[in-house]
């Protein structure tokens, strides 16, 4: 008998999900944008560590946020080639082209993250 393994969400496909909802429902959107931390936990059914914060930004037709994430704990170990294969511009570019006119919410919580993905849940 084959079991299927269930895929862990990973923070992008969190991200992508909230933004989406946001979109669809404006009184969901209220609720992420003034207590992002209490509607991930109520979407949850996780109580997240006090020292987490989770910040929102509304992006509108002239205003780009980008986040710089917590640089990995191995990154002094990367080869040459590791590096290659995560430099470049390409995938920011292409992000900035696709998200510049939209609204974007940003989830800078990569412990709420790492907690869903822990579980296996999708919040929205």
């Amino acid at each position: 008998m084959k079991t299927m393994e269930t895929q862990a969400p990973t923070r992008r496909s969190l991200e992508t999900a909230l933004i989406e909802k946001c979109w669809k429902d404006p009184e969901f959107k209220r609720q992420v944008v003034s207590d992002p931390k209490g509607v991930l936990e109520r979407h949850t059914g996780q109580k997240l560590p006090t020292n987490v914060r989770i910040f929102i930004h509304e992006e509108d037709a002239n205003t780009l946020h980008l986040s710089i994430p917590l640089a990995p704990s191995n990154l002094a170990e990367l080869s040459d080639a590791d590096l290659e294969k995560v430099a470049g511009g390409t995938d920011v570019a292409l992000s900035l082209a696709v998200t510049l006119p939209l609204i974007g919410v940003t989830v800078g919580a990569g412990t709420a993250a790492g907690t869903l993905a822990a579980a296996g849940k999708s919040p929205w």
